[in-house]
């Protein structure tokens, strides 16, 4: 078995490499053409952008003596209204389905303590049995802010944790408590803006798809329990949402908000960069009016890179707490033995541990968890990358080598349920009925299991 293992973790990192350069290539490539070769197949965003209210509906027939002034205004009260109880109706429907999962979480703990002879342990604790791992970081840190007899808090950036603080208020002091509803408050903001996001490209079925597939996804649990994840994948959702939109400087304050969050929310200066450079192809100006095109391009460049000042944010919150503006580095070093290292050694790392580390709890809910989904992620973008818009696949690609890379990785598999292409992707590949009931059961078995081992057993992190 050990010889097996070392032959998987040096053959797996060489067939990773070969895997990631040929996505890489192939969206690259895309990336560069989209904006600027007109009529590439790419692109139908671009068509989008240019009308948005060609789906609409319109209303009846007004009556011919209204002036034109009153028929304009009865059509957009009209369009509000029914947008209105549009809008209506999806909330429920995701909160409907966000309730379904929760309670699925809840039913997997609850069956796998029956089977254990530990229900007395799921009921004596019912809200602090879930606070486990990073999660009781970013419940201390909410209570106590960056103090310092606690040098490892520094590590966790401080967006998170200041929501749940301000929910503590309102919550009497209950900050788990607090840290649960800020979780779930997000869940719900970033199945409506994923909707919105899939439903302006692919259309209604699939965004439902898309919505199910992330509430339903493996390590969907991390977006209820106080971790950070759920806020990050909202605000970046948000962030491609209002780009989508052409509003740059909504989508530019919740990138920056995203930074805040996670060190890799500046990633989300990609999709965002990506829609202006879209846009501004639709307007022609390059031709038209050169002068005001590259005024343009440098005001779009500008306010994408301006997600960067939540990272500033950040350092500057280290120059306080510490008086150095990367002291988090050394943190990470000291107290969770993490450096930037590279993808393949820990896909390496991961599948020796997985076959030899010598807990059966900890190589189901850690290692083998991680290994598979480092590879499987690789080969899914590679597939998909002909399919998914460029910048999102570029995202992707840049997320999955960024965040895989810390010389000790243990908790893979929640760190990538927090990209959003991922649940895009998911959705294009399940157009087909049996393959969307394929991944469906998968992830939903997934779900449970892991769902059981992070309430009980404690291993998945």
């Amino acid at each position: 078995m050990t010889a097996f293992a070392n032959l998987l973790s040096a053959l797996v990192p060489w067939l990773l490499a070969v895997t990631l350069i040929c996505s890489l290539f192939i969206l690259v490539l895309r990336f560069v053409a989209e904006p600027f070769a007109p009529g590439i197949e790419f692109g139908p965003l671009v068509r989008r952008l240019i009308d948005r209210r060609e789906l609409e509906p319109q209303g009846p027939a007004l009556e011919e003596d209204a002036s034109p002034a009153s028929r304009r205004l009865r059509r957009r009260l009209r369009r509000n209204e029914w947008a209105m109880h549009m809008q209506l109706r999806l909330i429920v429907w995701i909160l409907c389905v966000m309730l379904l999962s929760r309670l699925l979480n809840l039913a997997a703990a609850m069956v796998g303590s029956v089977l254990t002879g530990s229900l007395d342990r799921l009921f004596t604790a019912a809200i602090s049995h879930w606070v486990r791992w990073d999660a009781a970081n970013y419940i201390d840190l909410a209570r106590l802010g960056y103090a310092a007899d606690r040098p490892e808090l520094l590590a966790f950036l401080p967006l998170y944790p200041l929501l749940v603080r301000i929910m503590a208020v309102l919550c009497l002091g209950h900050y788990v408590f607090a840290g649960f509803l800020v979780s779930n408050a997000c869940l719900m903001g970033a199945g409506w803006a994923l909707y919105h996001i899939v439903n302006g490209q692919y259309g209604e079925r699939t965004a439902r798809r898309a919505v199910l597939l992330m509430m339903f996804s493996p390590l969907s649990l991390v977006f209820s329990v106080p971790y950070a994840e759920s806020l990050f994948l909202m605000l970046t959702l948000l962030a491609v949402l209002c780009a989508r939109n052409r509003r740059f400087g909504l989508a530019a304050l919740f990138g920056a908000l995203s930074c805040a969050t996670r060190l890799i929310g500046v990633l989300v200066f990609i999709p965002i960069y990506m829609e202006s450079l879209v846009y501004l192809h639709a307007l022609d100006l390059r031709r038209t009016n050169r002068a005001r095109f590259y005024a343009r391009l440098g005001m779009y460049t500008a306010i994408s890179l301006s997600v960067l000042l939540g990272t500033c944010a950040y350092l500057l919150l280290n120059i306080v707490v510490a008086g150095r503006p990367f002291a988090f580095v050394s943190v990470l070093a000291a107290k969770w033995s993490q450096s930037f290292g590279s993808i393949w050694n820990t896909q390496s790392y991961s599948v020796r541990l997985a076959f030899d580390y010598g807990n059966l709890a900890w190589q189901l809910g850690t290692w083998i968890p991680q290994a598979v989904f480092i590879f499987a992620s690789a080969l899914f973008l590679l597939a998909m990358s002909p399919v998914i818009q460029p910048a999102e696949g570029l995202y992707a690609w840049l997320y999955l080598v960024l965040t895989m890379s810390p010389s000790w990785m243990l908790s893979g598999p929640r760190t990538l349920t927090a990209m959003y292409p991922l649940y895009i992707m998911l959705a294009l590949a399940s157009r087909k009925k049996w393959n969307y009931i394929g991944i469906m059961a998968v992830s939903v078995a997934l779900m449970c299991f892991f769902s059981y081992m992070y309430s009980l057993m404690g291993s998945v992190v």
